[in-house]
């Protein structure tokens, strides 16, 4: 029992701190919403259409505001209150949920305004996920980041359990009106909770020009080269493995409906949270990049057992596994890129990671969704399985600096005050 305290404190450490507690809270209630609305898109389009192409382009719909408008976000979040930026995208993201859930209710609803919405929802999210992800070190010491990040990891782990679980059941008991609506309360709370939260300024050194901040952004990611080689490993897991697009097939496959694929959408984040924990639990652990490059071809594998699943069992574990492996690649990754980024360009470089880590999985999502219309959503999983393992060992053999021990240890003090 000695030895599980320490442990157990170690791993919740960043919650140690009150405004890191609320961002906590607040993200972990809007990602249920989010989840909400997701699950429910999804069925919708299912439900209008029945086509693994047009279940494809809602990855287009939310890829070309994340591809476009992530560096501008970055740009941003090198300059404005962070803290701003991300109450205003969830305040768009609640109205967009009302505006469904009353299209719903009157029986407007068409495909082009599910799409819309997840067009504009994106680009809010894109113009704002370079300040989530840069403000994780404005509110937890140095010794605490990698703790931070695999917490707020579980934030959308977590939310992914929830929000899919809750969507199948209302879909299927009260229906999709009432499932966006929800998503639109979840967002009042956020902002709730954000609202109260105190985080110092922003370290600027000099007023720059918006293409010159840009510039400087690119210009370290570039000298940092291991930044790029650790976003690619992600983007052929999530580019070639983008599956989510493609689960009401594999659910109608197994026997089920909104409510298993409520659970087989649920299952990625039991198995991401139950990741994220083992890291937390583990401390600053070494070979980060061994770790990360292992953990996607363990995930390539589970791809393959998800597709080619006769059984609504397999499939749960199968989902399971792709969130835990996903879990173990992820919070090593982004602690590596966040410990090796200086502050002031924090922002700039979060912005071109998201603008990779959510454009590729979206991208990814239409490329599936276009190839599972010709041979099949099973086949073309397991091609992007093959496809992604292939680059992957490529990239590993290619940076022996991926297999390093101390890869990002980089140390650098941050003040931060603790208070209860």
């Amino acid at each position: 029992m000695r030895e599980e305290r320490p442990s157990l404190r170690r791993a919740v450490a960043a919650l140690g701190y009150r405004d890191y507690r609320l961002y906590y809270v607040g993200l972990l209630v809007a990602g249920v919403g989010s989840q909400l609305q997701t699950t429910a898109n999804i069925w919708q389009i299912y439900e209008l259409t029945n086509s693994p192409l047009h279940l494809g382009l809602t990855g287009l719909a939310r890829a070309i505001p994340v591809v476009g408008l992530s560096l501008m976000g970055g740009i941003i979040a090198d300059r404005i209150d962070r803290r701003h930026i991300i109450m205003v995208a969830q305040a768009v993201a609640g109205l967009l949920a009302i505006a469904l859930a009353g299209l719903t209710a009157a029986g407007l609803t068409d495909i082009w305004h599910i799409y819309a919405a997840t067009m504009i929802g994106s680009a809010f999210m894109a113009l704002s996920a370079p300040a989530r992800t840069a403000l994780i070190p404005n509110l937890v010491p140095r010794e605490h980041l990698l703790n931070g990040i695999a917490l707020h990891s579980t934030v959308w782990q977590t939310a992914n359990i929830i929000g899919p679980a809750i969507a199948g059941v209302l879909i299927a008991s009260v229906g999709l009106t009432t499932t966006y609506f929800a998503n639109g309360i979840a967002h009042i709370v956020t902002l709730f909770a954000l609202g109260l939260m105190h985080v110092g300024a922003v370290a600027v050194s000099r007023r720059q020009s918006a293409v010159r901040s840009l510039a400087e952004g690119l210009s370290f990611v570039r000298r940092n080269s291991i930044i790029l080689t650790l976003l690619g490993t992600d983007a052929a897991a999530t580019f070639f493995g983008g599956y989510r697009v493609l689960m009401p097939f594999f659910a109608v496959a197994v026997g089920v409906g909104p409510e298993g694929l409520g659970l087989l959408y649920a299952a990625p984040g039991v198995g991401a949270l139950l990741g994220a924990g083992t890291v937390m639990s583990l401390g600053d652990l070494r070979y980060k990049g061994l770790v990360a490059v292992t953990a996607i071809l363990g995930y390539c594998v589970a791809l393959v057992l998800l597709a080619l699943s006769p059984w609504f069992a397999l499939s749960l574990l199968a989902a399971g596994a792709l969130g835990m492996l996903d879990s173990w690649q992820a919070t090593p990754r982004n602690a590596v890129i966040q410990a090796i980024t200086p502050d002031e360009v924090r922002g700039r470089v979060s912005s071109f990671q998201h603008m990779l880590t959510n454009g590729m999985p979206a991208l990814g999502q239409t490329y599936n969704g276009a190839l599972a219309a010709v041979i099949g959503p099973a086949l073309a999983i397991v091609v992007g399985a093959v496809a992604c393992a292939s680059v992957v060992i490529s990239i590993a053999a290619a940076r022996p600096d991926l297999r390093a021990r101390d890869l990002g240890s980089a140390p650098r003090p941050a003040g931060v005050s603790r208070t209860s």
